[in-house]
């Protein structure tokens, strides 16, 4: 095993090696630091260091100093985010085992992004997130959503997927992800809306019967759980249906097995609101592992996407042109899986870990320069 400074001393550095005055792996070890400690862009970053550079000078034997911002805006311009992500692929490769993985595919817009240096569009980064460990895993950029559905495939090229269970939103629900998703010797979970007219109508039509009709629900298979808190029910009903040869479509979603559909209750006081979502699954799986699967896609929105945003302030990085979007990224992701693995505080929270990191650099040396043991 190798630790992390080890790893990042693989990335291809791409500068002339004329007038180089900052080795690669240093530059992105003290980002990882005033990332961690809050700061979104390269402006940031180095005023950040400069207000601590005896304390980096010292720790990375630093013979120009801190870097000033321009020099991480060029830096990370220059880095190709294809080998920056093989990098970081390989890393969470060494650390994850297991190929039985559930992994959720979702998009996320840099909403500040979106000014004249990037022609008006919103640029989108779709992230692959490993739900039963909470780590993020691969991304891809595109340039707005509506082209998620071609970056998809692209992203799934990137995975291996054998023996695994992708679960993506509505919009992943396409003919040739399932395909490319099969084709790669994986399984998929799948949210059905009006995007699949056709198959979304069959589906809801026959759940709207088979909920009121005693036969039709002994078919199913069924789990329930129940949560409390803040004055609110929260009832979720979860069917799984296997006899699914009334949908005219269904030889063409390789090799479709079964349906599912979760009905969502929700009591607060005396409003009682409902939501029903539809699946498609090429699963064997009972309603407890459907529960499972389908409740642990929303990780990525609730816990990586979340993170990114209220934590690391993606949103409002000025550093906005071409690769850099991406390779920041990048590294916020690093960031938050090597903070999702430590566990030297015991078991406390995200941000009170934040707090231990500002608070005593050592922790973050622990985190950087130690080879992580954690294996899953």
């Amino acid at each position: 095993m190798k630790n992390l400074v080890e790893i990042f001393d693989t990335l291809e550095d791409p500068r002339d090696n004329r007038g180089k005055k900052h080795k690669l792996t240093d530059v992105i070890v003290m980002s990882i630091y005033a990332i961690i400690c809050g700061n979104s862009d390269c402006e940031n970053i180095a005023d950040w260091l400069l207000l601590r550079k005896d304390f980096f000078i010292n720790l990375l034997s630093l013979k120009n100093g801190i870097p000033s911002a321009d020099t991480f805006l060029r830096i990370f311009s220059s880095i190709e985010p294809e080998k920056f992500m093989k990098m970081f692929s390989d890393w969470i490769k060494s650390i994850v085992s297991s190929s039985e993985k559930v992994i959720a595919i979702d998009g996320k817009a840099i909403k500040n992004s979106a000014d004249k240096i990037n022609g008006g569009n919103i640029p989108y980064i779709v992230s692959a997130f490993l739900t039963e460990i909470g780590l993020s895993f691969c991304q891809i950029k595109v340039d707005n959503k509506s082209n998620e559905i071609t970056a998809i495939p692209e992203l799934l090229d990137m995975l291996d997927l054998k023996d695994s269970i992708v679960t993506i939103d509505a919009i992943g629900t396409q003919k040739n992800i399932v395909k490319k998703i099969t084709e790669k010797q994986g399984h998929y979970c799948l949210n059905v809306k009006e995007n699949q007219k056709n198959l979304y109508t069959e589906i809801k039509e026959y759940f709207d019967f088979a909920l009121s009709d005693i036969e039709e629900l002994s078919k199913m298979l069924r789990y329930e759980t129940k949560s409390f808190g803040h004055g609110r029910i929260e009832t979720r009903e979860y069917y799984v249906l296997q006899d699914i040869n009334f949908l005219t479509e269904k030889d063409k979603w390789n090799n479709l097995k079964r349906i599912g559909l979760v009905k969502n209750k929700r009591e607060i006081k005396n409003e009682v609101s409902i939501q029903y979502k539809f699946y498609i699954t090429d699963v064997d799986m009972s309603a407890e592992k459907f529960s499972d699967v389908t409740r642990n896609h929303w990780q990525i929105e609730n816990n990586l996407h979340w993170i990114l945003d209220v934590h690391f302030r993606e949103d409002w990085s000025k550093s906005k042109k071409d690769k850099i979007i991406e390779n920041l990224a990048l590294l916020r992701k690093i960031c938050y899986n090597l903070i999702k693995l430590d566990d030297s505080f015991g078991n406390i929270s995200f941000k009170k870990k934040l707090n231990r990191y500002n608070y005593d650099f050592s922790n973050l040396n622990n985190l950087i320069f130690n080879v992580i043991s954690k294996k899953f």
